[in-house]
C-alpha cells in the first residue's frame, strides 16, 4: 500500500467520514421519539468506537495484497456518497413524508459503511472475509425490527438492501477481481495519455488565456478604421464607421449579374428582396447552424465590395454587430486579399490557417503579431472564424484565378460550418466559379436616399476633419449645405444621378464638388477630371512650382498602367516602375526628374499611387490603371490589344472605358463577326453601345438584331439580356409631346412585359421569423407555360384582361427604371386621340380621368394592351410654380 495513502489519507478519512457520521446522526429524530434509552445509546456508540479501534489495528499489521490497494481507496468512497445523495433527496424535500423517515435510516448505514470501508480495504485478507459479512446481518437485523413492528414500506426497502448485501458478500471477491481489473485499466490508459492529455489542456489554457486576441483585434481595428477614399483625399482621413452607408445585396443566379458601372435601372428605395449582409449571417436553420455558410458576393468596380468587408472586420473587431442583430454569431474576422497572397496559393496551396497565420505575422512592422501555436486552427475547427477572401477579380491570370478559386473550395470543404465571404466583380467570378454550394450575391447599386445619406455623412466628417476635428453647431450647418447642394446638383442632372448610385463614382463627385469643379455628365469625363484634380493638387495646395503638369504626368502614369494591365497584375516594385516610366518621363521633362523621385511625389502629392508594401506599389484603385491603360490604348491607336482581349474578363472594363472616349463601332462589330459570341461578350457589346463616344448606324442596327434574336432563345442568360435591352431602348425611343411629357409610340411586347412577371416566380428561402430572401431571375419562354406565365409570341405586344396588372406594370418601371424626377403612367383620353399608336386597330388600357377609372380604348373588348408615358415631375413643378 503506497505509504501517502496509508499514513496519510486514511487517518484523514477516517476522521472526515466519523465527523460527518456523527453530524448525520443529529440530524434523525430525538431519541424520546424513537423511544431509546441511554444505556443503549451508550452501548452502541461504545460498539463504533471499540471497533473502529480494532480495524484500525488489524489494518498496521502486514498484507500481502498491498500493491493492490493502490486502486481500492475510490471504491471505498461510493457508500458514503449514495448517503450523501440520499440525504440531499431528504435536504430539498423531493421526498414524500412517508419515505423521509425509511430513507434517513438508509442513508445513515451508507454513511456508516462508507466509515468503516476504509480501515477494511486495508485489512488482511482472512479479515475482511469475515467482516464482508457484517453489513448483511446489520441490514437484516433492521429489517427484522421493521418486521415486528409491522411498518411494511420500510421493511421491503431494506430487505432489499439486504439481499443486495448477501449476494455482495457472496461474489465480493469476484466483483472485486472485476473492478479491481477495470481500475487497472483504466489508470494504464490514463498514466499512457497523461503527457498527450497535458499538453492538450496547457494548450488550450495558453489559446483562452492568451492576449493574442485582444492584440489582434486591436491590429484589424487599426488597419480598417479608416474610410478609403483611393487616393482622392489623402490629406483628410475620415473614419469608416462615420461615413459608411449599408450596402443592400440580393441573391441572383451568377448569369443575371449585371456588369455595367453605370446601370439604367434606378432604386428610389430600397426593395424588400434586397437585405444587409448581416441577414444572411444571422440566417440560422432548425438545427441552429448557418443557413448561408458560404458567399459569393458579386459586384461591380467601385460597388463597394472591399468597403463592405472592412466593415464586417471592423464591426466585428469591436463588437458592434450585436447593437444591429443579436442573433448574429461572435466571430473573429479573417481578411484576406486574394491579390496579396496569390503566389502563395498557387505555388504551394498551403492550409487556410497557416496561410492566415503567416498573414497576420506579417500585418505589423513594429512589434509584430505572433499568435499561438495552432491558434487559428483551433479557432476554424471550432467554427468561430468569418473568412473573408476579397477580390477574385483581381487574380488576373485566368489560370491561376482558376487556381485559386480551387484552393477557396478545399478550405470550405476542410471547414464546412465555417462561414466563408468571396467577393468579386461579375465577369472574373464567372469564368472561375466556386464548385461548393455557395449563395450568389449581388450587392446593389445605392438608392437615392442612400445617396442622400451618403453624401451628407461624407461632407459633415470632410469638414470636421478640415477643422481639426470641431463638430459645432457651425461645422454641421455647412456641410448640410455644401452637401444639399450636391444633391440638387445631382438630381437635376439624369447621367449625374446613374453614376451617383455607385459608391466609388459618388465620393470621385463629391470630391469635385468640393474643389470647386464643374461637375462632369459622363463617367470618362469624370475620371479625367479627377485625375487632374489629384494631379494638380501639389501645386494648387503647397503653393510650390512644378516642373510637370497635369496632363504631361498622367502622360507617364498611362504608360505605367497599360504595362500593368498587360502583365495582368496591379502591384509593381519601385525598380518595376522605374523601367518602365523614364523614357515617357525623360520624353515629357527631359532628364531634370528622376523616375523614383515621380513615383513617390504622386505617392505623396497626388496619391494617385500607394506603397501597400515597402517598395511595392499599386494604383489607389484598379478603376484608375483600367481608365489610364484605355487613354494609353487610345493615344497609341493599339485597339487590337482590346479586340485580342474582348474574352478576356480582365479587360472588359477598359474595353468600356476606351469605347467612351472614341467611336466603338469596330470593337463592336469585331464582337458580333465572332462565330460563337458569348452572353457575356454581347453584353460587353451593349455596354459599349451605352458608353461609347459615338457608334455607327449600321453597327448599332446589328447590335439591335443580334439581341432581338435573343428573344426566342431557350438559354436564361440569352433571353434575360435580350428582354431588358429591347425594354431599356424602348424607354429610350419615346416620341416627346412636350418639355413634359413623352409617349410610346407601340405597345408593350410579351418579352418585356414578362421582366416584371416572372419576378412573381422567386425562390423564397425560409430563414426563420416569416424573413425571406428573393432571387430573381427573367425565364426563357420554354419554361413560361410550366410556371403558369402568358404563353405568348414574346415579340408580339401582351394582352391582359385586368387594368390593374397595366398599372401594376406602369408602378415596376417606377421602381425600376425611374430617374429621379420622373414618373410612368398610362396615357390620358386626349393624348391617346393626339398621338395614336403606328398600328390604328391597337386596343391598350388608359387613364380616364373624367370618371376616374381605367378602360380600354375599345369598350367592348376585354382584352387590352399597355402603353406607357413618361412625365417629368420637374418640368411639371416648375410650370405650376
Amino acid at each position: 500500500m503506497p505509504k501517502l495513502f496509508k499514513d496519510y489519507l486514511l487517518p484523514l478519512l477516517l476522521v472526515f467520514s466519523n465527523g460527518l457520521l456523527a453530524w448525520l446522526i443529529n440530524q434523525l429524530p430525538s431519541k424520546q421519539d424513537l423511544k431509546i434509552e441511554n444505556p443503549v445509546i451508550l452501548l452502541l456508540t461504545g460498539t463504533c468506537i471499540v471497533a473502529c479501534f480494532i480495524l484500525t489495528l488489524l489494518s498496521a499489521q502486514p498484507q500481502n495484497n498491498a500493491s493492490q490497494t493502490n486502486y481500492n481507496w475510490v471504491e471505498s468512497l461510493l457508500p458514503l456518497l449514495g448517503g450523501f445523495i440520499l440525504y440531499g433527496l431528504l435536504k430539498n424535500k423531493l421526498l414524500s413524508q412517508e419515505l423521509s423517515t425509511i430513507v434517513s435510516y438508509i442513508a445513515l448505514f451508507l454513511v456508516i459503511l462508507g466509515t468503516v470501508i476504509p480501515p477494511i480495504i486495508v485489512l488482511p485478507k482472512k479479515y475482511k472475509k469475515k467482516l464482508i459479512w457484517v453489513p448483511a446481518c446489520l441490514s437484516l437485523l433492521i429489517t427484522v425490527i421493521f418486521l415486528i413492528r409491522r411498518e411494511l414500506l420500510a421493511s421491503v426497502l431494506w430487505l432489499f438492501l439486504t439481499l443486495t448485501l448477501t449476494i455482495f458478500a457472496f461474489f465480493g471477491s469476484f466483483v472485486y477481481n472485476i473492478t479491481h481489473k477495470v481500475f487497472q485499466k483504466l489508470y494504464k490508459e490514463m498514466k499512457a495519455s497523461e503527457q498527450s492529455l497535458a499538453n492538450y489542456i496547457s494548450r488550450k489554457m495558453l489559446i483562452n488565456t492568451s492576449t493574442f486576441k485582444q492584440e489582434y483585434y486591436q491590429n484589424l481595428i487599426y488597419i480598417c478604421r479608416d474610410f478609403q477614399t483611393q487616393g482622392l483625399d489623402k490629406d483628410r482621413i475620415l473614419k469608416l464607421h462615420k461615413v459608411f452607408v449599408p450596402l443592400k445585396i440580393a441573391a441572383k443566379e451568377t448569369a443575371n449579374i449585371r456588369s455595367a458601372i453605370i446601370l439604367e435601372e434606378q432604386i428610389k428605395t430600397s426593395n424588400s428582396s434586397h437585405k444587409e449582409i448581416w441577414n444572411f449571417l444571422a440566417a440560422k436553420g432548425k438545427d441552429n447552424k448557418l443557413v448561408y455558410p458560404r458567399m459569393a458576393v458579386l459586384g461591380v468596380p467601385g460597388s463597394g465590395k472591399t468597403t463592405l468587408l472592412r466593415h464586417l472586420t471592423l464591426c466585428l473587431a469591436t463588437n458592434e454587430q450585436r447593437k444591429l442583430d443579436p442573433k448574429i454569431p461572435k466571430l473573429i474576422p479573417v481578411l484576406l486579399y486574394l491579390r496579396d497572397v496569390r503566389q502563395e496559393i498557387v505555388k504551394n496551396q498551403p492550409p487556410l490557417a497557416d496561410l492566415i497565420t503567416q498573414q497576420v505575422k506579417q500585418q505589423r512592422k513594429i512589434q509584430p503579431l505572433n499568435p499561438p501555436d495552432n491558434w487559428f486552427s483551433e479557432k476554424l475547427g471550432e467554427n468561430k472564424c468569418l473568412v473573408m477572401l476579397d477580390g477574385l477579380d483581381e487574380v488576373a491570370d485566368e489560370t491561376e484565378r482558376r487556381l485559386v478559386s480551387t484552393w477557396v473550395d478545399e478550405q470550405m470543404r476542410a471547414y464546412p460550418d465555417t462561414p466563408f465571404i468571396l467577393t468579386s466583380r461579375p465577369f472574373g467570378y464567372k469564368t472561375a466559379q466556386l464548385q461548393q454550394e455557395v449563395i450568389v450575391l449581388e450587392v446593389q447599386p445605392f438608392s437615392l436616399k442612400q445617396m442622400e445619406d451618403f453624401i451628407h455623412n461624407w461632407y459633415c466628417e470632410t469638414e470636421i476633419m478640415a477643422r481639426a476635428g470641431e463638430k459645432d453647431l457651425g461645422v454641421r450647418e455647412e456641410a448640410k449645405k455644401n452637401a444639399d447642394d450636391l444633391i440638387k446638383r445631382i438630381k437635376d442632372s439624369n447621367s449625374l444621378v446613374s453614376m451617383a448610385l455607385n459608391p466609388l463614382l459618388l465620393t470621385m463627385i463629391a470630391t469635385v464638388h468640393r474643389r470647386g469643379s464643374a461637375l462632369p455628365g459622363k463617367r470618362v469625363e469624370l475620371y479625367k477630371e479627377i485625375c487632374q484634380v489629384l494631379l494638380e493638387r501639389r501645386q494648387r495646395s503647397k503653393n510650390m512650382p512644378d516642373t510637370l503638369t497635369a496632363s504631361q504626368k498622367q502622360a507617364v502614369l498611362q504608360v505605367l498602367a497599360l504595362g500593368l494591365m498587360q502583365q495582368k497584375t496591379r502591384e509593381f516594385k519601385l525598380s518595376e516602375g522605374i523601367e518602365r516610366i523614364k523614357h515617357k518621363l525623360a520624353e515629357v521633362a527631359g532628364r531634370g526628374v528622376n523616375p523614383e523621385d515621380f513615383i513617390k511625389k504622386i505617392c505623396d502629392f497626388s496619391a494617385l499611387l500607394v506603397e501597400k508594401e515597402l517598395n511595392i506599389y499599386e494604383f489607389a484603385h484598379l478603376s484608375f490603371q483600367e481608365y489610364l491603360a484605355a487613354s494609353q490604348i487610345k493615344e497609341l491607336n493599339i485597339e487590337p490589344l482590346l479586340i485580342r482581349n474582348i474574352n478576356n474578363s480582365w479587360w472588359s472594363e477598359t474595353i468600356r472605358l476606351y469605347s467612351a472616349q472614341t467611336n466603338a463601332s469596330n470593337l463592336i462589330s469585331q464582337i458580333l463577326e465572332m462565330p460563337d459570341s458569348s452572353v457575356e461578350a454581347i453584353a460587353l457589346a451593349y455596354d459599349c453601345v451605352k458608353e461609347g463616344l459615338s457608334v455607327d448606324p449600321d453597327v448599332r442596327r446589328k447590335l439591335e438584331d443580334k439581341i432581338e434574336a435573343g428573344l426566342v432563345s431557350d438559354i436564361s442568360e440569352i433571353f434575360n439580356l435580350a428582354a431588358r435591352v429591347k425594354l431599356s431602348l424602348r424607354l429610350k425611343k419615346l416620341l416627346r409631346i412636350n418639355d413634359g411629357v413623352e409617349i410610346d409610340s407601340s405597345l408593350i411586347t410579351c418579352a418585356e412585359y414578362q421582366i416584371p412577371i416572372a419576378e412573381r416566380w422567386v425562390k423564397i428561402i425560409d430563414y426563420g421569423e416569416n424573413e425571406g430572401i428573393l432571387e430573381c431571375q427573367v425565364l426563357p419562354p420554354s419554361d413560361w407555360l410550366r410556371l403558369g406565365l402568358p404563353q405568348r409570341d414574346v415579340r408580339k405586344k401582351i394582352i391582359i384582361t385586368q387594368a390593374n396588372n397595366a398599372q401594376a406594370f406602369c408602378e415596376w418601371l417606377n421602381d425600376k427604371y425611374s430617374l429621379s424626377g420622373f414618373k410612368y403612367r398610362l396615357p390620358t383620353q386626349s393624348e391617346i386621340q393626339n398621338y395614336p399608336t403606328k398600328e390604328p386597330l391597337d386596343n391598350y388600357w388608359y387613364q380616364d380621368s373624367a370618371h376616374n377609372r381605367i378602360v380600354s380604348l375599345i369598350e367592348t373588348e376585354v382584352l387590352a394592351g399597355i402603353r406607357i408615358v413618361r412625365e417629368n415631375l420637374k418640368d411639371k413643378n416648375n410650370i405650376e410654380e
